[in-house]
């Protein structure tokens, strides 16, 4: 199972992380998300996903990770409409 991006649950959540170990791999981030090598160790060098570094190995905590997920989540604001831009939405 991958992330796509869609709404998230925490049900689905649960399902997308569980068979992962609870310390993950940057191979894992790969699959888990579909991104390329490159996009994952750049986003752990900057602190976009939770992680520390210990010399060369990366520690990567799964129930951080999907936390992370939770709260980065795209959500609607109430009365705004799906695809319209912040003007647009301010005007509604």
């Amino acid at each position: 199972m991958r992330w796509d991006g869609l709404s998230v649950d925490p049900k689905y959540l649960d399902a997308l992380f569980a068979k992962y170990p609870e310390r993950l791999t940057p191979q894992d981030l790969e699959e888990i998300f579909g991104l390329s090598r490159n996009t994952v160790y750049r986003w752990l060098q900057t602190g976009v996903i939770p992680a520390y570094q210990v010399e060369k190995t990366w520690l990567i905590a799964r129930d951080q990770v999907k936390d992370w997920v939770w709260e980065n989540r795209n959500t609607l604001r109430q009365g705004k409409t799906p695809g319209a831009t912040e003007e647009q939405a301010d005007q509604a």
